[in-house]
């Protein structure tokens, strides 16, 4: 093999390039075909152990050029190391098998999302924007998100655990519960607290409904879907939560919705926010692009940005709390005056 193509590339300035695109390439199909792998479910396929070509083959029409594509898939699978090719057929290896494991949905969920909303996002962004035109919510899969923002669960956990008092009846109102889970930990934390979770997407809705039933909170706590803003003043509370989803409201509208939030409350009640904030990690960039581009929603706020609007809005005492350690995801509690 001569060496020269190489020695002209690096003269011409184009080796380092291509050895660093070449570089780029496996993470990028790695986690591509680890999206595909959990959406197809291949993953659940061979959770339980390895299956034969013709088993996953099974019910798929896979003949002639179809199987060649089935069995390229595969083996791009066990290049990356994603897979093993045995005696006993195909089984998960690595990330792969580790990522089958129901405890660790919510990163399935994340790659998932990634690779297509993610991937749609950068790619798409500067020709919508050349045409006048922004995504929208439907451009993304509520049940996808809510699973994938179960990641931040363990640090969101800790500010469930800080601020929500252990004991005495407690009203709570969490405004875009998702999944319900973090109605579940308010639950678990206080025995005397009830709730009232409002999801604006009618099947993320019914998706929290489910997960109550199942946890044996329905009488505890009641799921409405619909828009907040839209919702009459009448109970009051003593808790209202906003968890992870200020950015789906636009800059210009968020100290109207936090008054708004305020006027549920009872004097000396308080909002517990959380939200990822400007400067943070390259996750949170993807998500200040997702709301910048996204019709109706808003890019992330800046950590003094959120104290003042709060402040604004009629909140007397705001405190802050970082929830993870090197990143820009915050706890806001802040007070009605």
């Amino acid at each position: 093999m001569s060496l020269k193509p190489f020695f002209n590339l690096l003269r011409e300035g184009r080796l380092t390039p291509v050895l660093g695109v070449g570089a780029a390439l496996k993470p990028f199909y790695k986690l591509t075909w680890l999206a595909a792998a959990g959406e197809s479910g291949l993953l659940n396929r061979l959770a339980s152990g390895p299956a034969t070509f013709e088993s996953l083959a099974q019910g798929g029409g896979t003949a002639g050029q179809r199987r060649e594509a089935l069995e390229a898939w595969l083996q791009l699978g066990v290049r990356l190391k994603l897979l093993n090719l045995g005696a006993g057929g195909y089984e998960l290896r690595g990330m792969a098998n580790a990522l089958a494991r129901p405890e660790n949905d919510a990163t399935l969920a994340m790659v998932q999302e990634v690779a297509g909303l993610h991937h749609k996002l950068i790619a798409d962004t500067l020709p919508r924007v050349r045409r006048g035109e922004l995504f929208t919510l439907a451009d993304q899969d509520g049940e996808l998100i809510a699973r994938s923002s179960r990641i931040l669960e363990p640090f969101q956990v800790e500010a469930i655990q800080e601020f929500f008092p252990g004991s005495g009846n407690v009203r709570l109102l969490e405004i875009g519960c998702g999944s319900g889970v973090y109605l579940r930990y308010a639950a678990a934390r206080n025995a005397s607290l009830t709730a009232v979770g409002l999801e604006l997407q009618p099947a993320v809705a019914e998706m929290a409904r489910r997960n109550l039933r199942g946890w044996g909170l329905e009488g505890r706590v009641k799921v409405e879907d619909g828009d907040f803003r839209a919702r009459p003043v009448g109970e009051l509370f003593d808790i209202a939560t906003l968890y992870n989803n200020i950015y789906y409201f636009p800059v210009a509208e968020r100290v109207a919705l936090l008054e708004r939030i305020a006027s549920f409350l009872k004097p000396g009640g308080f909002l517990l926010l959380t939200t990822c904030c400007q400067g943070g990690s390259l996750g949170a960039e993807a998500l200040n692009l997702w709301g910048a581009a996204t019709s109706g929603a808003g890019r992330l706020p800046a950590e003094d940005e959120l104290v003042g609007q709060l402040r604004q809005a009629g909140f007397g005492v705001v405190k802050t709390k970082s929830l993870l350690p090197g990143d820009k995801f915050l706890a806001f509690q802040a007070f009605r005056g």
